[in-house]
């Protein structure tokens, strides 16, 4: 796998030297990076790898931060009315020298393989768990736990999915669906993912897709049409605020 092109985008001197970088200060960096990288064509790197100094890598490193991390570059891209090619890739790494507290490196990589969409129960279990031979003569208090046993026992539960959180579709009373990857469909009929009870709504009336790391809504064919900012659309993709009106009922599109 090789990258097609490779920019480079050095954070230095964000924080004061040694001191403990903080997650929310980790997720305005990326931002940063994002808008930083976009090119003049609204394209922005599929890429990032984040690397921090050895103490800040290792604390930083939990599956729910790198989880935020992901979203936040997937809602700066809405945000930003841009598109992203590829899979994404975050990663947190640690420094090799000391070169600021943050260095970031974005680029754009074709065929990228995809990124562990699962929690792993076990890594994250074991990483905290002291694991002791059995056959140890250490005198120590210490406790024992057998890896095979725990292992077996966490794998009665399929490993979950993680699931992207980075928009709401909302008539902005009670009703809202949150919108990640998944293709949703909204419409009269029950078994749709965002059920609307008025009777000018079709069947199935409309869909959002996920596009170039873009939602994008289409009409599907329905009786009265689907609209946007109050105009008539087959196809659009949707930024932050957008107004969607689907038989009578008024939808707003947010990006969390």
């Amino acid at each position: 796998m090789k990258p097609a092109s490779l920019i480079i985008g050095r954070l230095t001197n964000l924080f004061q030297r040694h001191g403990e970088v903080e997650p929310n200060a980790l997720i305005r960096a990326l931002e940063r990076e994002v808008v930083k990288q976009k090119t003049k064509d609204n394209r922005v790197p599929n890429s990032y790898t984040i690397y921090l100094r050895e103490e800040d890598c290792y604390r930083l490193s939990a599956a729910r931060l790198i989880k935020s991390l992901y979203e936040a570059v997937e809602r700066k891209v809405i945000r930003e009315n841009s598109f992203m090619d590829g899979i994404l890739s975050v990663k947190i790494k640690k420094m090799t020298q000391a070169d600021g507290d943050i260095v970031i490196v974005s680029g754009y990589v074709e065929d990228a393989e995809p990124e562990e969409d699962t929690i792993n129960l076990e890594n994250d279990v074991l990483s905290h768990t002291l694991i002791k031979d059995a056959n140890s003569t250490d005198d120590d208090e210490t406790i024992v736990a057998d890896k095979t046993q725990i292992v077996r026992t966490m794998r009665t539960a399929a490993p979950r999915k993680v699931e992207y959180n980075l928009a709401v579709i909302t008539d902005l009373t009670t009703a809202e669906i949150v919108v990640g990857e998944r293709q949703i469909y909204l419409g009269r009929k029950d078994t749709n993912d965002f059920v609307l009870e008025d009777e000018s709504v079709s069947r199935i009336h409309a869909y959002v897709a996920y596009e170039r790391h873009r939602h994008v809504i289409y009409d599907a064919g329905s009786l009265n049409g689907t609209l946007v900012n109050k105009k008539p659309i087959s196809r659009h993709e949707l930024r932050d605020g957008d107004k969607i009106l689907i038989g009578n009922t008024t939808l707003t599109y947010k990006v969390l």
